[in-house]
Parts: structure tokens; sequence; C-alpha cells
């Protein structure tokens, strides 16, 4: 008989158990992250980014810095970590053409190990970038106990989205209480609070829903997408509007 498939959690594992709340304001020289339904080679560009880009940023991070302890600790309870991102107040989205690398990881179905892999391949592509009117601020809900290397992480940060998505930091990460008034919530939330007469769009991210790695989680990097995240719709602050030559973003209405 077959197996019956996985069920994915539908709520949110931040709620599970008290979390401490940390802030990180950052600027943007520039800035794109691809909506995780898009194709690879034309990606369309999103002014936030998902749970996990955030989550996984913070274990590239520690990994960077020699913080292999704790980045694995981290994986752990990735699961159990609360995200929310408040979009900048503006952005102007422009498309670019130019190479797009990837590392060759995969193997091939059926006839074994491609020996082409950890090569590049290299292809033409266009990706949208953003030109962003104020600062991103980015907040994580995390256990107690992983506070200080998380502040260590949010606070090394270079870059947010794409690797050429870079940022800056701006003041220091601060501990907060739980960002309530940041509209940046799954649909099958029920905590949903839409501030004053502010537009939002529903826009499709990833989150993670269990923190199953597998044995060999590294020293081979696991990106987002398996079978431990899921593609939910986020309710965020703000409208669309398209242009000839691109989009326009606007967090409150123009007024």
């Amino acid at each position: 008989m077959p197996k019956p498939k996985k069920q994915l959690s539908s709520v949110p594992a931040a709620e599970a158990s008290p979390l401490v709340w940390l802030a990180a304001k950052y600027e943007f020289h520039t800035f794109s992250y691809r909506d995780p339904r898009g194709a690879f080679a034309a990606a369309v560009a999103l002014p936030v980014v998902s749970p996990t880009a955030i989550l996984l940023g913070i274990c590239s991070t520690l990994f960077q810095l020699g913080q292999h302890e704790d980045a694995n600790r981290f994986l752990k309870t990735i699961h159990k970590s609360g995200v929310k991102v408040d979009p900048p107040d503006g952005a102007i989205f422009f498309r670019a053409f130019h190479q797009l690398r990837r590392y060759i990881t995969q193997q091939d179905k059926g006839k074994g190990k491609n020996p082409r892999v950890g090569f590049t391949d290299i292809n033409q592509g266009s990706r949208e970038y953003g030109l962003l009117q104020g600062p991103v601020t980015v907040y994580v809900g995390v256990p107690e106990d992983q506070k200080s290397f998380v502040i260590l992480a949010l606070r090394n940060r270079d870059h947010i989205g794409t690797h050429d998505s870079l940022c800056s930091l701006v003041g220091e990460v601060e501990e907060v209480a739980q960002p309530d008034h940041v509209v940046y919530e799954p649909l099958d939330s029920d905590k949903i609070t839409f501030a004053g007469d502010a537009p939002v769009t529903v826009v499709t991210l990833s989150r993670f829903t269990h923190p199953d790695f597998g044995p060999d989680a590294l020293p081979h990097w696991k990106m987002s997408g398996g079978g431990n995240t899921e593609l939910v719709p986020f309710v965020i602050t703000g409208s669309f509007q398209g242009t000839r030559a691109g989009k326009v973003y606007r967090k409150r209405l123009a007024g």
C-alpha cells in the first residue's frame, strides 16, 4: 500500500511557546527577492522575504563566523522561530538582464551521480531589482537560550534575499515586544490586524513546517523548498502599481 502523505502543519510554529523577539533594521544598496513560485531565469521580485530566507540567513552567517555548534542548534529548532518583516515605505522595481550562475547539485535521475556536480551552469536570464525608500525591519522570535548568537548573526548579516541584495544594519539589534503592529501574517493565522486605511496585498512566501533536515544535513547545505517547507499566502501592508518600465510598491496610500 502507498504510504500516506505527510500532513503539513497549518498553524504557525511561533505560537507554540513564548519567544524572545529581536528587531534589526537594514538599509539596502540594491534589493532583490524572488517570488518562491517564480522561475529562476525570470524572477519576479517581492518587497519582503520569506521566513525561510531570514532563518536560513541566520544559519549561513553563523557558519561564516565559525559558530558551527550554534548554527546546528538553531537548525534543530528552526521551525519554532517566528519571523515578521516590515516592508520599506516604497520600492521601484526594474528588470535587469544578466548571466545567471547556479551550482550543479543534483544527480541524474536513474543515471547515477552527475559528473558535473560542483561545477557551475551559466545561462542568460532576468531578475527584478528594487530601489527602496526607507529601511526594512526584520523581527525574529527565538527561544531565550538562542538570543545571543541570533543577535550576533543579525548584526553581521550583509545581504537579505539574493547575494547581491546588499544591506547594512542601522543602529543595533534590539530586544522588543512581539510586533503585533506589523501586518506580515499567513492567511491561516487568526490574528491578522489591519492598520487603519492602509492597503494590503497577498503574496506567496515560504515557511518551515518541521526541522527534518535529515541525518546528513551537513556538510551538504540544504536550501528551502524541500519537504520541510510549504508555500503559504501571506498578507502584507501595501499595494503595487504596474508601469511600462516595471512596477511600483507603496506601503501606504499616496496623499
